[in-house]
């Protein structure tokens, strides 16, 4: 089976040698930091460490996440409370990706078809010389394996130093609109983050990275998601939570009407890497630790 993507951008042109994008900065409103509080738990025995969150479009109230290095090839089914969806044979715990390898996998994303890809993106010391993703449908309920997936490598085209000094080669966050994937990096020596559109070709296992905009996010960037609309595009990292108005074409994202919230989760579970939408106006949020979160879109303030 072939996985249908149909990605309308299939240039294979490298980044060329013209001049850095601008730095995009947005003023941010003046306000107390949402106090993030528990709102379901994850068995951290089937989630070890919670490093992205996507919600199925095709089975309402369940959220696909993952744990990134170290841990088995899964993708796990949960319910916003973090519980194990129901199945005529018991709880759905987990689903094997048969052939893939999980070196760092950090993002997970997809369409509205049942379209997913999980990133093996991961790249924390800025070492890796090639990065994947993972491209297969979505299970049906109670499916234990996919035996179908696509394996397409990439390599960040302005990396030249493994590993990178400035340590601007990590990635935790994907996602997918109108055919198209977005990468944005997480750095460690700053607080901005790079928009990448990934371009993946009908067929062939190599893909590869047109750089869009610089953007000062306020922080590192653990996850994107597309609202169930596409409407909007949230953008989550350890210290605030934006989110996008996207635009109706082009891919202008950070110049678009958006909102924004400094966000302070318990001291014991801060690494909060993943996020989704619930509803149009609700967002999901998971920390490593396997905390919930939630947060309405009327706690955000405008940004200028």
């Amino acid at each position: 089976m072939r996985i249908l993507l149909h990605l309308a951008c299939l240039s294979w042109a490298a980044v060329g040698l013209g001049a850095e994008p601008e730095i995009i900065r947005r003023v941010v409103p003046e306000m107390p930091s949402l106090e993030l509080k528990s709102a379901g738990k994850l068995n951290l025995k089937l989630v070890p460490e919670c490093s992205a969150l996507w919600a199925s479009p095709s089975q309402p109230g369940v959220f696909w996440t993952l744990s990134d290095s170290g841990n088995k090839p899964v993708i796990v089914p949960v319910r916003a409370d973090g519980s194990s969806p129901s199945t005529p044979k018991g709880p759905w715990v987990s689903v094997v990706l048969k052939g893939a390898t999980n070196v760092d996998w950090e993002a997970m994303t997809g369409d509205a078809t049942g379209n997913m890809i999980v990133g093996d993106v991961g790249n924390n010391v800025s070492r890796r010389k090639q990065l994947a993703f993972y491209l297969f449908k979505e299970p049906p309920p109670g499916a234990t394996e996919v035996t179908e997936v696509r394996k397409v490598t990439f390599a960040w085209p302005d990396q030249t130093a493994f590993p990178d000094p400035e340590l601007s080669h990590d990635c935790e966050a994907m996602f997918l609109l109108r055919g198209k994937l977005y990468l944005l990096t997480k750095h460690r020596r700053d607080t901005l983050t790079v928009l990448w559109r990934a371009d993946i070709p009908p067929v062939g296992d190599r893909g590869t990275l047109t750089k869009l905009a610089h953007f000062d996010v306020g922080g590192m960037v653990t996850d994107a998601c597309l609202s169930p609309d596409l409407k909007h595009l949230a953008i989550l990292t350890y210290r605030n939570v934006w989110v996008f108005d996207v635009p109706a074409a082009g891919e202008d994202f950070f110049h678009a009407p958006a909102l924004h919230a400094p966000i302070a989760p318990p001291m014991f579970s801060w690494q909060v890497e993943g996020c989704c939408w619930t509803d149009a106006g609700h967002l999901l949020l998971g920390s490593e630790q396997g905390d919930l979160f939630r947060i309405a879109l009327t706690d955000l303030r405008e940004a200028k």
